[in-house]
């Protein structure tokens, strides 16, 4: 499969969200997923996902917690919300780097160390 590395961080995003009842983002993404197994529709997909990171009520506007009624129970608030960060990050790094040879990843990798104080990639994107 071309986009092996996006497909994955996509199924982590699912798999993650499962336990949360958030049916919505799970719809959002397999629909995302269906389409870039697709060799027709990888450039649909891409612009949608590009789109679910961006705006108002995007994933990036998500926070689990009791209050929020969308922290699974017994999990610990802040560790979900880190794990739902690095898979958030993941998935934006492979959308990006989709099409990226090595060069260009490992290119990635020295800028997201550079930069490692500063917001993720995929959140400066919104602002711009």
């Amino acid at each position: 499969m071309k986009h092996r590395l996006l497909c994955s961080a996509i199924e982590d995003l699912i798999k993650f969200f499962r336990p949360t009842g958030s049916e919505y983002w799970i719809d959002q993404l397999r629909e995302v997923l269906s389409a870039l197994k697709s060799d027709t529709r990888v450039d649909e997909a891409a612009n949608k996902l590009e789109n679910l990171f961006g705006g108002m009520c995007s994933l990036n506007d998500l926070y689990f917690c009791k209050t929020n009624e969308n922290l699974p129970t017994g999990l610990n608030e802040q560790e979900f919300n880190e794990r739902f960060n690095c898979l958030m990050d993941k998935t934006f790094k492979e959308l990006r780097l989709r099409n990226s040879g090595i060069l260009t990843r490992l290119h990635w990798i020295y800028i997201e160390w550079k930069h490692r104080r500063e917001l993720p990639p995929r959140i400066k994107k919104t602002f711009r």
